[in-house]
């Protein structure tokens, strides 16, 4: 096998002793904690983040997924301007093609590269980049000279 794996493409490549997998805990990442001038958290805080955790690992990952691709997806709607209500004179905002383009380029990513693995979400989304797919192709035709 060539080329990078991911988890749905085959056999792993070999991998490290157990335990090389991850990065030490208490090691220091260049700033990655708080800032000096920052207290630290309180047991409130962390408690927190712990029980936000715990939510998302329960939830199944393709839901999450899904969720973040129907985001992507507003996104792409927003920069067509057919989302956004009009201003006080009734303009709709212009169409920026590009950004829109970049949206539907990366939901088109998620969509088409997860095929069969995002579960009861995928047609859903397979349906929502076809529909924006058209819309931009609608959208792009008509701001032509």
């Amino acid at each position: 096998m060539s080329g990078l794996w991911t988890p749905g493409s085959g056999e792993p490549p070999e991998s490290s002793p157990p335990g090389d997998d991850f990065p030490d805990p208490n090691a220091d990442f260049g700033g990655a904690g708080p800032e000096p001038s920052e207290p630290p958290p309180t047991p409130e805080e962390l408690e927190a983040v712990r029980e936000l955790h715990e939510r998302l690992a329960a939830t199944p990952v393709a839901d999450v997924i899904v969720n973040h691709a129907i985001g992507i997806w507003q996104l792409a709607l927003v920069h067509l301007g057919v989302v956004t209500p009009p201003d006080a004179d009734g303009r709709r905002p212009r169409p920026d093609l590009a950004s829109a383009g970049l949206a539907i380029d990366a939901l088109a990513a998620l969509v088409d590269g997860l095929t069969d693995r995002l579960g009861e979400g995928e047609e859903m989304l397979q349906d929502a980049l076809r529909q924006v797919q058209m819309l931009f192709v609608e959208i792009a035709d008509s701001q032509e000279p």
